[in-house]
């Protein structure tokens, strides 16, 4: 009588975790005993990349950026909330993921000393009354011209109230390239977006000083 009591617990045990795990890699759900499954969500930090995410969940990057509404994979924001429910994991090999995890440790290591020396603020632009939404994580030459002309900080106003946004546009300018309201309580992807449309009417004219890495 007891040895059917403990052997029955046994089965049934090993039952409940193997079914756990195959619904977790099929559904995105995180459970005790299911090693395969993803979280439900991820928070962006500085120095993320989409592809970067993807990978370190075992996914596709293209993947993450449909399932997340993403129109630019190259635009993410620094606390931006991405949903990883639904990313179907792909297979690694071993050898890979511990490399992976190798990069990974050396990589934060790396973000938390660039942290380090580049927080700073810009004298020449504040920040406005409302909560902050972060800086914007741009890349290339446009994530140049965002820091030099605004620390990349979207919600940026000069000190003489008439530059916003990371690409200090005066209203007139943001009107000219179709732009509404006040251009530092637009989106950062529409503030890039308009960026660039001004590009290719103008040139790097309207950035005097920081437009020298456009060319």
């Amino acid at each position: 009588m007891s040895k059917a009591r403990h052997a029955r617990p046994r089965r049934s045990t090993r039952r409940v975790v193997r079914t756990l795990s195959i619904a977790g890699l099929g559904a995105g759900i995180t459970a005790a005993g299911a090693s395969g499954a993803f979280a439900a969500d991820y928070k962006v930090k500085a120095g993320d990349t989409l592809s970067e995410i993807a990978q370190a969940n075992g996914a596709d990057w293209r993947q993450l950026a449909k399932l997340n509404g993403l129109d630019n994979p190259d635009l993410i924001l620094i606390g931006q909330t991405l949903k990883l429910d639904g990313v179907t994991p792909a297979a690694v090999p071993r050898t890979e993921k511990r490399a992976d995890q190798k990069a990974r440790t050396v990589k934060k290591k790396t973000v938390r000393k660039t942290e380090r020396k580049v927080v700073r603020k810009d004298r020449s632009s504040r920040s406005d009354d409302r909560p902050s939404s972060g800086k914007a994580n741009l890349s290339g030459a446009w994530a140049k011209v965002a820091n030099c002309e605004s620390s990349g900080n979207p919600r940026a106003v000069s000190s003489n109230g008439k530059y916003h946004g990371l690409f200090q546009f005066d209203h007139q300018t943001w009107r000219s390239v179709g732009g509404s309201g006040s251009p530092s309580k637009a989106s950062a992807a529409e503030q890039l977006m308009r960026a660039k449309k001004l590009y290719s009417q103008r040139g790097a004219q309207p950035w005097p000083v920081c437009g020298r890495y456009l060319r």
